[in-house]
């Protein structure tokens, strides 16, 4: 069970994403997390075989080709959060764990894609599928997914995304939006794989990478550091002179821009989360600069 001060913080992001998402003089809703404007929320192109009778002239004439309605089902959105749950999401060195910021960063997507009326799903996942929960609508939804997240006990150690996004190929059958909230670090060459390419060109696809202040700098100290991988089982010992300090930063400095460039060729949009920051302005900044660009 959720603890009672964790369930306070996240009522108070229940409340800020609703405000997020109500317009500041006309109480109106709006959307945060969908890119398109009205137009492209409520029609499509016309494709051959359609109902020529549910052409829409008004937008086709502004458009200059024929769009038509979209049916209730067509307007109808999924969100699915996928989460990493290796065993490197537990480590911390801030008063927060990457694990904790994951929870907290899920309830904000899952609350601000029930604000715009989007059916949310989740999927955890390690080297394996470790949870799925149906995408399903409604406020009980999103509760029912913390809850999940808060009590999961993953089976498997490691890290591999292939298995999940395989399976969220296979299982959704329309375009959708998914999250992906991860650290990203991985054996496997996930950026020249074929599931993710086919999976961010069918759907909507967005990397939210979280990490530590330590994945970044070695503390400025004396003696030794013992670094131990909770997945392998690997150990180094690090000497905290200026020497290997730099050395370290140079690798993480190039792994991060090796990620971010990563996700630039595949033109997919992403975020950076420090655990033991805030999270909650820079996600919505995020979302609103990628609806600007849309």
């Amino acid at each position: 069970m959720i603890p009672l001060p964790l369930i306070e913080q996240l009522r108070k992001i229940e409340i800020q994403t609703l405000r997020a998402t109500s317009h500041p003089t006309a109480g109106e809703r709006r959307s945060l997390i969908r890119g398109r404007g009205f137009d492209f929320e409520q029609h499509r192109p016309y494709q051959t075989g359609d109902d020529y009778r549910q052409i829409d002239w008004n937008v086709t004439a502004r458009m200059q080709q024929p769009y038509i309605k979209k049916s209730r089902e067509e307007k109808e959105m999924t969100a699915v959060i996928l989460v990493d749950l290796s065993r490197s999401m537990d480590f911390a060195t801030a008063r927060q764990s990457k694990r904790e910021l994951l929870l907290v960063v899920a309830a904000t997507l899952a609350f601000s894609a029930l604000h715009d009326h989007m059916k949310v799903g989740l999927l955890g996942f390690t080297d394996r599928i470790e949870m799925e929960l149906p995408p399903q609508r409604g406020p009980a939804r999103a509760w029912r997914i913390l809850d999940a997240l808060w009590e999961i006990r993953p089976q498997s150690r490691g890290t591999s995304f292939i298995p999940a996004l395989e399976h969220l190929d296979r299982t959704l059958k329309r375009a959708s939006l998914l999250f992906c909230i991860s650290d990203f670090i991985t054996q496997e060459e996930l950026f020249t794989s074929n599931s993710l390419r086919h999976l961010a060109r069918k759907h909507d696809f967005v990397p939210l990478i979280i990490d530590d202040r330590l994945e970044e700098a070695l503390p400025e100290s004396r003696g030794f550091l013992r670094l131990r991988d909770t997945e392998g089982g690997g150990e180094m010992l690090l000497h905290l002179s200026p020497g290997p300090r730099r050395q370290y930063e140079t690798l993480m400095r190039e792994r991060r821009e090796g990620l971010r460039r990563s996700l630039y060729q595949l033109g997919l949009d992403h975020l950076f989360l420090r655990a033991g920051e805030s999270y909650l302005d820079p996600i919505m900044a995020f979302f609103l600069a990628r609806k600007r660009r849309r």
